[in-house]
């Protein structure tokens, strides 16, 4: 009889180690999730029409929310952001399936103003799981910097989140693990927007 194996076929067709992919998937939501950011508004912003989610956050989102080699994942926001009751009136108002809002398929929510690493040792606590068990995605390269120092692996998207960062974030990330280390890092860069 073979042994089993982790590596599964994604729906991208990629062959992925289960075993190394991370156990918490932690998005920024300005910038990273949505278009514009909060503070750019002036009246509570309609899903859709004056704030829209990124395509490729949305095939990410689909992807989590779908594709079975993430059933032993959660997934989590943390923002900065001041505008509060808005972020958290938007998430229920996104669908990604039509099961699931945005609003369902986060497990957990840390959004406020302030360090991120105030959101990210709140994760911690409540999940359950260490900073390297973490991926996180964010726009702002303080505070992917300030992050990784506690051992998160933090992918940085300037200008939203790209497939070619969601990618790369997922494929670099389970490298990482594999490896064994612990250690935060951080990837991506501008570099990795294609010019169509």
């Amino acid at each position: 009889m073979e042994g089993k194996t982790t590596a599964e076929k994604g729906k991208d067709g990629n062959d992925v180690d289960t075993k190394y992919l991370p156990k918490l998937v932690v998005f920024d939501l300005d910038n990273t999730v949505w278009t514009p950011e909060l503070y750019e508004l002036y009246n509570m912003p309609r899903p859709n029409k004056d704030i829209k989610i990124f395509p490729a956050t949305m095939a990410a989102l689909k992807e989590l929310a779908n594709d079975k080699k993430w059933a032993g994942s959660k997934f989590a926001a943390a923002s900065r952001t001041g505008q509060i009751k808005w972020a958290y009136n938007l998430l229920p108002k996104f669908q990604i399936t039509p099961e699931k809002t945005l609003d369902d398929l986060f497990s957990f929510k840390e959004i406020y103003p302030g360090s991120k690493l105030a959101h990210f040792k709140k994760l911690k606590k409540d999940s359950g799981l260490e900073y390297h068990e973490m991926i996180f995605f964010d726009d702002d390269s303080c505070n992917t910097r300030e992050v990784s120092s506690l051992g998160v692996f933090c992918v940085y998207n300037p200008y939203g989140l790209s497939e070619e960062l969601w990618k790369l974030g997922i494929t670099e990330y389970v490298k990482h693990r594999a490896t064994g280390s612990t250690k935060g890092k951080t990837v991506g860069g501008s570099k990795y927007y294609s010019d169509d």
